[in-house]
């Protein structure tokens, strides 16, 4: 399922900015229409949820969740650029692309995950290029970031462009598995920034790779996680690692939470974690327990 607060034109379907009297597309007027706040989804040994935050009128992040048992997973995060034309919707539509994608190889144990990866990234590509817009609104082409998880058994490949991320936490410890593609990191891949200092950048937030029409044309990158032991995967949109940017302090707020705090239980604690210390920005976390073969099925922390 991919989720999102999207509001549209009733007579043509563009997309709407809030406040607009008259649609920028057809010219239709307009009556205000309410947002949701806040979207959840519970499958159980996974679940996402997704907050407006304090300060944005509407959401722009979006997320596809997908459980076909207790060992395989689909999951997509996505997050509206926000000096982009209709990043709501372009958000929206890459995540049900990929999910759609994701899915149907979380399905298929004789497909390749990290192709399945790549195509379902690729067919984010497509879906946001397709995204009506108008210049009228001086912003630029509809983009997004995106981060993915495709699990099957205890084999996950991680697939993101842009700087929304993955976490894993296990009983042994707590790992960031993306690298953002931002002005930051790269000069910290360049020895020309320490983290510290890349965490306290001006360009902590400027990304150099993203999914839209006028991305850069390079590929998205990639990692694959075989867990031996049991564990919890996190993927979310920088309005909630903005305020625990690090994997050891997400790890101890976690850790915090009740032993047997369920999926849904952790995304609603960390969506009302960065409201409580801020909520600058829309909010989304996906959480996935992943289950190992002979080994304990409690995940950690």
């Amino acid at each position: 399922m991919s989720a999102t607060a999207a509001p549209s034109c009733p007579s043509c379907g563009f997309p709407r900015q809030t406040g607009d009297r008259f649609c920028e597309q057809c010219g239709a007027r307009l009556e205000e229409q309410p947002t949701a706040t806040r979207v959840e989804l519970d499958l159980t040994i996974a679940a996402a949820v997704s907050d407006q935050g304090r300060v944005h009128h509407r959401n722009e992040d979006a997320f596809h969740l997908e459980v076909f048992d207790q060992r395989r997973v689909a999951a997509v995060v996505c997050d509206g650029i926000s000096s982009a034309s209709a990043g709501n919707v372009a958000a929206r539509d890459a995540a049900r692309a990929a999910g759609a994608v994701l899915a149907q190889a979380a399905a298929d144990p004789g497909s390749d995950p990290a192709q399945a990866t790549l195509d379902a990234i690729e067919a984010a590509q497509f879906a946001v290029a397709q995204v009506p817009w108008t210049t009228r609104s001086k912003r630029v082409d509809p983009s997004c970031t995106i981060v993915s998880a495709l699990c099957r058994g205890a084999h996950i490949v991680i697939g993101w462009v842009g700087d929304s991320r993955a976490y894993w936490f296990d009983a042994l410890g707590a790992h960031q598995l993306t690298v953002d593609d931002s002005f930051a990191e790269e000069g910290v891949a360049k020895g020309l920034l320490t983290p510290e200092q890349a965490a306290k950048s001006p360009f902590l937030h400027s990304i150099t790779h993203w999914v839209g029409p006028d991305a850069p044309e390079r590929p998205p990158r990639l990692v694959a996680l075989d867990p031996d032991r049991p564990g919890r995967l996190l993927l979310c949109t920088d309005g909630l690692w903005n305020y625990a940017p690090g994997a050891d302090e997400l790890a101890r707020l976690l850790a915090a939470l009740p032993a047997d705090a369920t999926p849904v239980a952790v995304a609603r604690a960390l969506a009302d974690m960065a409201n409580d210390r801020g909520g600058r920005d829309n909010i989304t976390a996906a959480v996935v327990d992943v289950v190992v073969d002979n080994a304990p099925s409690t995940a950690a922390p």
